[in-house]
């Protein structure tokens, strides 16, 4: 069969362009891979040997993503949780404000208060380190259950006196001197409850609030240049139209920390369409109890790129962190803590 002539000229333009896309592609692929070289000593967090007098410490590896970062504020330790997606395993830790791992248990709601909430029992170990599951008290006698005057009046003593209520579909509970009681009949299902009746009996925060959102500093810390984006190597684009010439673009950033001491941290982060996006520095504060030689720096993967876009948790310190006043005031609260567990266990 013949091949026409527009034919024959369509596939010649069609390989000419082709060839013209391949080398362009190449050329560009060849300088990115010039430039990478330049920025040899800029590692992944994950393997970095840290700087003459910092170290990075890694608190979850690069395969776990965050899914809680909590400061306990009256004994001053970050309640993180993480899940390493490649065994499939979660963990709650307890870290110091210095990056040191505490200790671990495993995973439940975290109420404001620190109590560790499972719909059928409660743990206090944020708390106290108890790792005991507590049953929840129930108030109400079987008549309490069937009767709405009953029931409506035991459900308001409690709500009144509760410094701390959660509701759950499973439940409502309610924190009275430090116990628990739970309540799992639906109030919804007395004729005689009022409609309004979860407006009137909201959930119910403590004066005494323990657990805190981690706050970001990075934006901060760009803005008085302790962290600054040195270089950008892009290495995979899609072009967009009209007014937006890149729809997406991807590719190492290089990255400078400078720290306290007169030392640079510089690490390399794969990410897409902006660094900040994808990775999160933070730094505890003073008035927490926090120092201002230590960072925490949270990040997530990219799934589009599973070999080069790294997730974890990680601390950077002073390899002399003891040194630290942080360091030897934390000694001396965990002095004290231990005698007053003592005594309270001598009075029993």
């Amino acid at each position: 069969m013949k091949v026409s002539y527009m034919m024959k000229n369509s596939i010649k333009i069609s390989f000419i362009f082709f060839v013209f896309f391949t080398s362009c592609n190449y050329f560009k692929n060849k300088k990115a891979h010039k430039k990478m070289q330049e920025y040899f000593e800029y590692e992944d967090l994950y393997k970095h040997q840290g700087t003459e007098n910092y170290e990075v410490v890694i608190i979850y590896n690069e395969n776990s993503i965050i899914k809680e970062k909590l400061i306990e504020e009256k004994q001053q330790f970050l309640s993180v949780i993480g899940r390493d997606e490649k065994q499939k395993i979660s963990a709650r830790k307890k870290v110091d404000f210095l990056g040191n791992t505490i200790d671990k248990f495993i995973i439940y709601k975290t109420l404001s208060d620190g109590t560790l909430w499972g719909s059928e029992h409660y743990v206090n170990w944020l708390l106290n380190g108890d790792t005991t599951k507590h049953d929840y008290i129930d108030p109400l006698t079987n008549e309490d259950k069937k009767n709405w005057g009953k029931y409506s009046e035991k459900f308001d003593e409690l709500y009144n006196k509760a410094s701390c209520v959660y509701e759950n579909f499973t439940g409502y509970y309610f924190k009275v001197d430090n116990k628990w009681f739970k309540i799992e009949e639906d109030p919804l299902r007395f004729k005689d409850c009022p409609e309004n009746f979860t407006k009137l009996y909201p959930a119910k925060d403590p004066k005494d609030i323990r657990m805190l959102p981690l706050k970001e500093s990075m934006e901060d810390l760009m803005k008085s240049k302790t962290i600054k984006v040195v270089d950008y190597i892009q290495q995979d684009s899609e072009k967009g139209i009209g007014l937006n010439p890149i729809k997406f673009s991807s590719g190492y950033y290089m990255l400078e920390l400078y720290l306290p001491q007169g030392d640079t941290l510089k690490f390399r982060r794969y990410g897409a369409m902006g660094v900040s996006s994808e990775m999160f520095v933070y730094q505890i504060p003073k008035a927490l109890g926090g120092s201002d030689q230590v960072f925490f720096i949270e990040q997530e993967p990219n799934s589009m790129y599973p070999n080069k876009s790294f997730a974890g948790f990680y601390a950077i310190r002073p390899k002399n962190y003891k040194q630290l006043p942080e360091y030897k005031f934390q000694l001396e609260k965990e002095h004290q803590q231990a005698v007053e567990k003592r005594i309270k266990i001598l009075e029993k």
